[in-house]
């Protein structure tokens, strides 16, 4: 079991996004804390080898209690095979949470839209 920690990158367009990269079930996940007000809208991708997993996204304001995000629709961000979803939420930590996969290696994208302040 390893531990995944997000990386902060830019796309070639300057775009800022999150990656957690070859999650597989069983490894600690990391949150990111989100810097000022950068996060109000937001967009998660799933990608990568799932081998029977399913993937979330997950929020928390204090950083220990994290509970499944929902996306615009009001349908909770869970995706089985590579999935998009549309967020429009404001919390402090996001982290991606992967279970009861069997050589899997997902990995997540997450863009955040908002001013920074």
């Amino acid at each position: 079991m390893a531990t995944v920690a997000p990386v902060l990158s830019r796309t070639a367009e300057g775009v800022p996004y999150l990656l957690w990269e070859n999650i597989a079930t069983g490894d600690t996940v990391l949150p990111y804390a989100v810097q000022g007000r950068l996060g109000l809208n937001a967009a998660v991708q799933f990608a990568g080898t799932f081998g029977g997993a399913t993937a979330k996204l997950q929020v928390s304001n204090d950083g220990t209690t994290f509970a499944d995000i929902k996306d615009v629709h009001g349908t909770t961000v869970s995706a089985t095979s590579a999935a998009h979803f549309e967020i429009g939420r404001s919390s402090i930590y996001f982290r991606p949470s992967v279970t009861g996969g069997t050589s899997d290696a997902v990995d997540v994208y997450l863009v955040l839209r908002g001013p920074v302040s």
